[in-house]
């Protein structure tokens, strides 16, 4: 039978006051970890070293729980013979040879930030030389390395000698026509190499099975770099102190581990970069308002890296390589040119965004998919990965983005998360790719424009058959902490870990149970501050672009709390400073919403559920009524997360509510992301909800077959 939902239109504000609750975008809710520490392994590098009991559990918790291993990671200093690389010998003797003889020798870099930095200290290498050298760096339309039409371009240069750099290890067929041309190769890469490699002089690339580094996860310019140690004749300390500046960029963008050579490659960049001489590099960093004594590579990955990045994106990467070596007007007028493209390229991607917010707003049902796949006409090549990777941090699910051209074809990129290769999915789908390439949470593809509707339904079936349950977004705190863990000379001591970048992030902890003091806007409520007492310490949690009407905490609320610790100084008072990464009330049992947020994502996609679930998920009349009066009446939005939390009810129950005031009007979704909350003047008849319709139907059809 069916109720009635009376609706009483609360004195509230004169009666027109909406309230909001944050829409699910993903889930709603990460999945938390905590790293496990080796107590012994601990007190033996207090005993035997410097560090203080909470860096020494830092590194205990990532796996350095020998003391050799903790005294490499922080005192390794030198670079290893660059000999160790495979045929460095030998590009070494190539290259020298083609200098003796007065060739001129071609540098072929790729368009990103890692080959536009190799590309520029070869290059500024040779020529302080006196070596003929030019450089040849494709567009972005050409597509990354080598191919046939640029190596006619170099011929008719009058080079001799191609050295790549960023790039090579796969180009067989282009080998093969370099010297058909009577030309030469060198390759330096830095990528898996194919089965078939190509012909060349000598190929230098630390993935390479006769490499004899112990080291092998450089970026490009990492092995560029060694290539001109080895040219140096081993003499690293020149070399670094001349390029190790723009050889950090690099690394640090190409998200390579920041271990072991890298470390010390960007540790000495960092140091070189304070005090840079190059007039691009330091126009580029003054109109990225960094401050040169704080240096860091969250300065480098955050500002520097997009600027030069947004060159082969939005311009020619010959910009950015322009910027690192001419000097005087140029440089400096090539480091604005690079701003302005920086600024283009977030101007489409918000364009983008924007577009795929209300394509999303209509046809909510595709954020439940297991992979959201996009398309749309003529999006920007260069940022639609930028997209991608927008999209997998809101919704918590691998994304693809296809953009269609005007000659019935469409060129994709995607981003994937831990756990679901992206790569394998295309693999799956190659039978109607033109072509696709990537690794497990990166990718990209080319596809007919007509094959895009097959190509959704192949990748959503894989995922389907190979992922009943998807893999799940994590975050993995190094420690829980603890008050005592809270002092000055611990927050201190953890800057020795640094630099922070892939393979070595910044320590991330987690808080469980702090108590909320006040709840401060920033900003106008753009960002949001809460002051908490966590164990008898007094912290200051800043929660960056989290709009305070949004937050959904409130003064004498109990959260958990994952973030970064650091020590902030304001008129001569010190205070302790956690900068959040994600935070939820306290005592939610995540496995148990896990569970239920799974079974509402399968009933979205009509998927197959076991009765008793679908029963426990149908809220009773009683608790629609409690639901809606409460959401109504809230002091401050709420996401799923905290409303189920607040409420007691599972969120597959509170979801399916949800979705059922917004089939009846009780609420509407907003462009900011959020459900609105409204008060109708007539009574609403909830049980009209087409979603509470088709989970009674399922019901009433499974009971059914049971009979």
């Amino acid at each position: 039978m069916h109720g009635v939902l009376e609706i009483c239109r609360l004195k509230w504000y004169n009666n027109s006051i909406r309230r909001y609750f944050r829409t699910k975008e993903g889930n709603g809710m990460k999945r938390w970890e905590v790293r496990e520490i080796n107590t012994d392994a601990v007190e033996k590098t207090v005993d035997s070293t410097d560090l203080s009991r909470l860096t020494a559990e830092i590194m205990s918790a990532r796996g350095y729980n020998n003391l050799d291993e903790i005294k490499a990671f922080f005192n390794g200093t030198e670079l290893s013979d660059p000999y160790l690389l495979p045929d460095m010998d030998k590009a070494v003797s190539t290259i020298n040879q083609a200098i003796e003889n007065g060739e001129t020798i071609c540098i072929y870099g790729d368009y990103d930030c890692d080959g536009v930095t190799s590309t520029a200290i070869l290059y500024d290498y040779l020529m302080n030389m006196g070596v003929e050298t030019l450089c040849y760096i494709p567009e972005r339309s050409e597509g990354y390395g080598l191919n046939m039409h640029a190596i006619d371009e170099i011929r008719e240069s009058g080079a001799t000698l191609i050295v790549t750099v960023d790039n090579g290890i796969t180009a067989v067929k282009e080998a093969d026509y370099i010297y058909e041309l009577g030309m030469k190769l060198v390759v330096t890469d830095h990528h898996q190499p194919a089965v078939s490699l190509p012909r060349a002089e000598a190929l230098v690339d630390p993935y390479l099975e006769t490499c004899k580094s112990d080291f092998k996860d450089f970026a490009g310019v990492g092995v560029a770099l060694k290539l001109l140690c080895a040219l140096e004749e081993g003499g690293s300390d020149f070399i670094t102190e001349q390029y190790a500046d723009i050889c950090a960029i690099g690394t640090i963008a190409d998200i390579v581990p920041l271990v072991s050579e890298n470390r010390t490659i960007v540790n000495m960049g960092l140091k070189e970069l304070k005090y840079t001489e190059r007039e691009g590099l330091v126009s580029l960093i003054e109109q990225s308002g960094i401050n040169r004594d704080n240096m860091n590579s969250s300065s480098v990955a955050y500002f520097l890296a997009p600027r030069i990045n947004a060159a082969g994106r939005f311009g020619s990467a010959i910009t950015a390589l322009d910027m690192l070596v001419t000097e005087g007007d140029e440089a400096v007028g090539n480091a604005r040119k690079l701003t302005t493209l920086n600024d283009q390229r977030k101007q489409c991607e918000a364009e983008i965004v924007a577009e795929i917010g209300k394509y999303i707003a209509d046809n909510p049902d595709i954020v439940h998919d297991r992979v959201i796949v996009l398309s749309g006409k003529g999006w920007h090549h260069g940022v639609i990965g930028i997209v991608a990777a927008r999209l997998l941090e809101r919704y918590e699910r691998p994304v693809v983005i296809l953009s269609i051209d005007d000659n019935g074809f469409s060129v994709g990129s995607a981003r994937s998360i831990t756990g679901f290769n992206i790569f394998k999915c295309f693999d799956s789908c190659k039978e109607i790719l033109v072509k696709y390439g990537g690794h497990e949470c990166a990718g990209g593809l080319t596809v007919k424009e007509s094959d895009i509707p097959k190509l959704k339904e192949m990748i959503l079936s894989y995922a389907k058959e190979n992922f009943p349950t998807m893999p799940r977004f994590t975050l993995t705190a190094d420690k829980l902490l603890r008050g005592k863990d809270i002092t000055e000379q611990n927050i201190n001591d953890l800057r020795r870990i640094e630099p922070y970048g892939a393979g070595n992030p910044e320590p991330l902890f987690a808080l469980s149970g702090a108590a909320v003091l006040r709840v401060v806007p920033l900003k106008n409520g753009e960002h949001t501050k809460l002051e908490v007492s966590y164990d008898g310490v007094h912290l200051s949690c800043l929660m960056f672009r989290r709009k305070t009407a949004s937050v959904g905490i409130q003064a004498g609320d109990k959260i958990d709390l994952m973030g970064t610790l650091s020590i902030n100084e304001y008129n001569g008072r010190k205070s302790f400073t956690l900068t959040v990464s994600d935070y939820r009330l306290h005592g939610i049992r995540q496995d148990s919403y896990f569970a239920a947020y799974d079974a509402y994502e399968s009933f979205r996609r009509g998927e197959e559920l076991p009765l008793e679930i679908m029963k426990k998920g149908r809220p009773t009349r009683e608790e629609l009524v409690a639901i809606y009066k409460y959401a109504f009446n809230l002091a401050a939005p709420f996401t799923v997360t905290n409303l189920a939390a607040r409420l007691g009810i599972n969120c597959f129950k509170l979801s399916v509510a949800v979705d059922a005031f917004c089939d009846t009007g009780l609420c509407r979704a907003a462009e900011n992301g959020y459900i609105e909350m409204t008060s109708p003047k007539t009574r609403v008849d909830i049980e009209s909800s087409k979603t509470l319709h088709r989970l009674d139907s399922l019901i009433k059809e499974y009971e059914i077959a049971q009979e």
